[in-house]
């Protein structure tokens, strides 16, 4: 038995600067690991050095970046990123995650709904805002048939319930 949970996220952002792009891509596994990193994600490791002694290493590594199939959960992993027509990015991904590594990726989930772009617009053209509540994701226990915690958007934070 492991503690595996079926991960997936999809959600639109709105129009984010190049630097932060390229940084979103590397996380999805889509391109190279920029020089700076900022989003604000806690990658240092306490290692014992060659002398026996504790030392702070940092050791940066993707987020939702696996593909291929599901190591527990049927189907495949993936992520994807790409251009909305009317501007902005829709992100979609599958993963496998382990509880150990929320620490990671809910920051990253943080910077996500902080960039989120959820405005609706009604059939008579009324645009509301806010998003409050709105489906997102899941996370779902490996072997489980259910669901067990939505991913939703309120106040541009995602939250699970």
């Amino acid at each position: 038995m492991a503690d595996i949970y079926d991960f997936f996220l999809a959600i639109n952002l709105r129009g984010l600067p190049d630097a932060e792009v390229a940084e979103l891509r590397w996380h999805l596994g889509l391109g190279p690991q920029p020089e700076d990193l900022t989003i604000p994600i806690d990658f240092s490791e306490v290692v014992v050095d060659d002398d026996g002694e504790p030392a702070v290493v940092l050791t940066p590594e993707p987020q939702l970046a696996q593909r291929g199939p599901g190591w527990k959960i049927g189907g495949a992993l993936f992520a994807a990123l790409e251009p909305r027509e009317n501007g902005g990015w829709a992100l979609t991904a599958r993963q496998e995650l382990h509880p150990d590594y929320y620490d990671h990726v809910d920051p990253l989930l943080e910077w996500l709904g902080a960039r989120a772009d959820h405005d609706h617009v009604d059939p008579d053209g009324t645009t509301r805002s806010g998003g409050d509540g709105d489906f997102v994701g899941y996370e779902r226990w490996y072997e489980d048939a259910t669901i067990e915690r939505l991913l939703v958007i309120e106040d541009f934070k995602i939250l699970r319930r």
